[in-house]
């Protein structure tokens, strides 16, 4: 019994360091400039970050279509997409290795009206320079291109402290 107790115990402690290193990575990262990169888009071109930075604000939304919080979360980020319009490029960035094909067909079907580009990252290069680990990770970059917010995770009414910051970054 007290073996059974004391593993218990240790496997709390690994996985509460883990979770806290997770968490650690990305805090870590504000205030610092945000990473560049070019990745493929769903429609066949390349996004260019440092073609966007200093002119918007920048939310980059990691997900997959496997992850049920990233997919909860993606009306969300329209709906700010959409009330900042000449603020703010909300960039999805796909971490599913299957590549461009499904992933679009999923857009297509499921978010018909998407109004923000989404980019393939199946070889995790982009989260890489993220630090991202965990889906969804969502993180906002202000028009310095200083990274100002790292949120891993999605609960209903994270989606107002998104706004809040992103309307704080634009100035309104």
């Amino acid at each position: 019994m007290r073996r059974i107790t004391l593993v218990s115990f240790f496997l709390v402690l690994a996985l509460f360091f883990m979770g806290t290193a997770v968490y650690s990575a990305g805090e870590d990262m504000i205030g610092m400039d945000a990473p560049l990169f070019v990745s493929p888009n769903l429609d066949d071109t390349e996004l260019d970050l440092s073609t966007v930075i200093g002119k918007k604000v920048i939310l980059l939304d990691f997900w997959s279509i496997y992850c049920v919080s990233c997919v909860q979360e993606m009306p969300h980020l329209a709906k700010i997409q959409k009330k900042f319009p000449d603020d703010l490029l909300n960039i999805g960035v796909d971490l599913d290795s299957f590549g461009t094909k499904r992933v679009k067909k999923f857009v297509e079907k499921k978010f018909p009206n998407l109004p923000y580009p989404i980019i393939i990252d199946k070889r995790r290069k982009v989260a890489g320079l993220y630090s991202v680990s965990v889906l969804p990770t969502t993180i906002i970059i202000d028009k310095a291109g200083k990274i100002i917010f790292y949120h891993v995770g999605y609960k209903p009414g994270d989606e107002k402290e998104i706004e809040e910051v992103i309307a704080k970054a634009i100035g309104k």
